[in-house]
C-alpha cells in the first residue's frame, strides 16, 4: 500500500469515527490498551486546545495515569517494551523542573535532564531522562556537572519523520559527587600528576648531576 492510498484510509477512518481512530493512534503509539485510559487521555486532548496530537504531554498523560493506577497493563508486555538500565555520568546542560496537571486537575512535578556518559570505546554518550511525581524530589537541586547514579526504564518512540528518540523513565536516582567535588578531584589529579612530573625532573637532575661528578674524579 502507498502514501496516497494510506492517507486516503485514514481520512476516512477519521471522518467514520474520530474518537476511536485518536484512540487507536495512542494506543499504537503510545502502547496503552487499557480503554478506559484512552477514553480519559481523548476527554483531556479534546479540552486542551494547546495540545498537540501525539505530543510529550500525552506521556505525562499516561505516566500520571499509571502512577495512581488507572492503566494496569500485562506485565509480560511491560518487560517485552520496557528496558530497566543503570546510568552513571554527568549532567549534561540545566535541569528542567516542570509542573503538570493531570485529569482531575490535580498538579505534579516532572523533572527533565540529559546524561553524558561513556560507551565502551570511551565515546560520549547522551540519554534524555525525565522523573514524575515523587522521583523528581531527588532531583529538584541537582545542577549541570553533577555526577549521577540513575536507574530506570528505556522508553523507545518515534517521531512523524520517522527517527527513533530514546528516553529513561526515572526509577530512582543518587548524587554520587556535587559538580564542585567533582572540579575539586580533578584538579587534585593535576596537582598529583604535576608532582610526579616534578619527582621525576628532580631525580633526572641528580642522576645526571652523579654522572657528572663520576666524569670529573676520573
Amino acid at each position: 500500500m502507498e502514501y496516497k492510498d494510506i492517507r486516503e484510509n485514514l481520512e476516512e477512518m477519521i471522518n467514520d469515527n474520530y474518537k476511536d481512530f485518536i484512540k487507536a493512534l495512542v494506543s499504537i503509539e503510545k502502547g496503552v490498551n487499557d480503554e478506559k485510559a484512552l477514553e480519559e487521555v481523548y476527554v483531556i486532548y479534546m479540552n486542551n486546545d494547546t495540545t498537540g496530537l501525539l505530543n510529550d504531554d500525552f506521556d505525562y498523560m499516561i505516566d500520571d495515569m499509571k502512577e495512581q493506577g488507572k492503566i494496569v497493563e500485562n506485565t509480560n508486555e511491560l518487560e517485552e517494551k520496557d528496558n530497566l538500565i543503570n546510568l552513571v555520568g554527568n549532567i549534561a546542560g540545566k535541569v528542567e523542573n516542570l509542573e503538570r496537571e493531570n485529569a482531575n486537575g490535580e498538579k505534579f512535578k516532572v523533572s527533565n535532564f540529559s546524561i553524558v556518559s561513556k560507551d565502551d570505546d570511551g565515546n560520549k554518550v547522551y540519554t534524555n531522562c525525565s522523573a514524575y511525581g515523587d522521583k523528581t524530589k531527588d532531583l529538584e537541586n541537582l545542577k549541570q556537572g553533577d555526577f549521577v547514579k540513575i536507574f530506570g526504564q528505556v522508553k523507545t518512540s518515534i517521531d512523524n519523520k520517522g527517527k527513533e528518540h530514546k528516553n529513561v523513565r526515572i526509577l530512582s536516582s543518587k548524587l554520587l559527587k556535587a559538580k564542585e567535588q567533582v572540579k575539586s578531584q580533578d584538579k587534585d589529579k593535576k596537582s598529583i600528576l604535576g608532582q610526579i612530573k616534578s619527582f621525576k625532573t628532580d631525580e633526572k637532575a641528580k642522576s645526571n648531576k652523579k654522572d657528572h661528578s663520576k666524569g670529573t674524579e676520573r
